[in-house]
């Protein structure tokens, strides 16, 4: 069996998010334009604005915030409490598979959620669920911004909210799992001063689709990351493996797990 859960979220009877809408703000978030991320998600620009309005709504504050203006519709960004929306459904959909391969496989432990990811975990760290340990930790009584050192010695920094911090006992010297997903992650040559995390590695595989690459370096330890890219954002770059780049994610596209 090979089971696929579509993780639809509602308020009462009314849509609230569901594969279809993720995938839309996933494109907004990249191209800052509407009309080009209902473009590269394959439905109409009203579909999409009808979508972003009825999201906005119910969520009681904005998850899309668009300006008016010009040809193509106007400027839009995902809001902080978007971002957190693409971070809860990312998550969830990796329960999920969690779930899913567990009902077919007898030796996964059922017991309890902690016993089920931890399983997954241990299984699946080097695909971007890396372990790390928290070595400092700022903020304020909304966010905070955690710096995260990986199993190589190299060090991240994730932005979370703080009422998160709180529920998953961050402290430092705490080691928690580091998830985030390949496509977020941009390939580099080199280190920017940008405030985006820049993970320096070997490439130790590379497969290019019609569209997209799909990359994966060795960022010391025993860990790996896994890039899904467009072609023409490494263009130029003429990369085999051997060679070193940098993997670029934001912060606030990491997620923490921890097990309590």
């Amino acid at each position: 069996m090979d089971l696929k859960a579509l993780l639809t979220l509602n308020d009462g009877q009314k849509l609230f998010a569901n594969p279809r809408r993720i995938k839309l703000l996933q494109h907004l978030q990249q191209t800052g334009s509407i009309s080009q991320g209902a473009r590269d998600a394959g439905i109409s620009y009203k579909a999409a604005w009808d979508a972003i309005n009825d999201m906005n709504i119910l969520a009681g504050q904005e998850v899309v915030h668009s300006e008016k203006g010009g040809k193509g519709g106007g400027g839009a960004k995902i809001t902080p409490f978007g971002e957190r929306l693409l971070q809860l459904y990312s998550l969830m959909d990796q329960m999920q598979d969690m779930a899913l391969k567990a009902l077919v496989d007898a030796a996964v432990p059922m017991g309890s959620l902690q016993e089920l990811m931890a399983h997954f975990s241990l299984e699946t760290s080097a695909r971007n669920q890396l372990l790390v340990e928290v070595t400092a930790l700022q903020g304020d009584s909304l966010s905070d911004n955690l710096k995260l050192r990986l199993q190589g010695g190299q060090e991240v920094e994730a932005s979370i909210t703080h009422t998160s911090t709180a529920k998953l006992g961050l402290v430092v010297g705490k080691k928690v799992i580091l998830l985030f997903k390949a496509p977020s992650v941009a390939i580099r040559l080199h280190s920017e001063d940008d405030g985006n995390n820049h993970l320096r590695g070997v490439v130790t595989s590379l497969t290019t689709g019609e569209q997209r690459s799909e990359i994966a370096l060795d960022i010391g330890g025993t860990d790996l990351v896994y890039a899904s890219v467009k072609n023409e954002s490494i263009a130029g770059f003429n990369l085999a493996e051997g060679d070193y780049c940098y993997a670029s994610f934001t912060p606030s596209n990491a997620i923490i797990a921890s097990m309590k």
